[in-house]
């Protein structure tokens, strides 16, 4: 997956990389996520429901 676009976020970067790696956090910035888990330090596995057309 590639990323491309910046945001500027008013908090401290150890508040957003404390953040970014909590599963609950993340998972309610995702639409549809259904659940993240940690798979290992650097790897996360989301199960996500799309919505294809109407």
């Amino acid at each position: 997956m590639q990323m491309n676009d910046g945001q500027r976020i008013p908090a401290s970067r150890e508040t957003v990389w404390a953040a970014l790696n909590d599963p609950e956090v993340l998972k309610a910035c995702i639409s549809g996520c259904d659940g993240l888990v940690l798979t290992s330090p650097t790897e996360v596995t989301a199960k996500v429901t799309l919505r294809i057309g109407r």
